[in-house]
């Protein structure tokens, strides 16, 4: 009796470290996904920013109104998300974000109409077209006074009506081709060049402004 409570006790051990090291390589696991995030900052006179995950900077470097962060790495989880004036602790916007494994998040530090701040995350697409351009379109302008529309310099409709705060879906278009922007009521155009969109790479061109009519755009890169 004496020697079966003895196995009984040692088999209970033996499970209880399967478990233990089972977790422990999940846990290691888990530490060791990542996920890929672009940091944007569309807020115009806002101050550099620094960007902060869960208190840890992430951005090598402060990000200048219309400048942007890319391929920056972090750890799957939910993260709070803060933008802050470079080389202080003064947050302009925070936000709980969650970084699921091999996803690839934008994160754009938005300047609101009432002139409150606020960060807008849109999930990117990484798969890359050969021998073609893929391009979404963001509206972070909130002094239009109506919605984005962007066309192909040949009439080709690539965005209709796109709000403040909205993404586009990505669109696969020609390596050069020349686009035109303009706000929804309004004759102003916008043009961009066919030269910002070569072919193998994915962008993203978002829009402000200063004017109530007329959009800006800016260019990010993806890949």
């Amino acid at each position: 009796m004496k020697t079966k409570t003895n196995r009984l006790f040692t088999g209970i051990a033996l499970l209880g470290a399967l478990v233990i090291s089972i977790s422990s390589c999940k846990k290691d696991d888990d530490e060791t996904l990542s996920a890929t995030v672009t940091l944007v900052n569309s807020a115009d006179g806002s101050a550099a920013q620094d960007a902060y995950f869960n208190d840890s900077k992430s951005s090598a470097s402060a990000i200048a109104y219309g400048n942007a962060a890319t391929n920056v790495s972090t750890t799957t989880s939910t993260k709070t998300v803060a933008f802050k004036n470079a080389g202080t602790n003064t947050t302009t916007a925070s936000a709980n974000v969650n970084f699921s494994a091999n996803s690839s998040t934008s994160l754009y530090l938005v300047k609101q109409a009432n002139g409150n701040y606020t960060i807008n995350s849109y999930a990117n697409d990484n798969a890359t077209v050969s021998g073609k351009a893929k391009v979404r379109f963001v509206n972070v302008a909130p002094l239009l006074a109506g919605t984005v529309n962007v066309t192909t310099s040949t009439g080709v409709a690539l965005a209709n009506a796109l709000a403040f705060s909205a993404a586009s879906a990505y669109q696969t278009v020609d390596a050069n081709t020349a686009l035109n922007v303009n706000m929804t009521g309004s004759l102003e155009i916008t043009t961009i060049a066919g030269s910002e969109l070569q072919a193998g790479k994915i962008y993203t061109i978002w829009f402000d402004s200063t004017t109530t009519t007329k959009a800006k755009y800016h260019v990010v890169v993806e890949k």
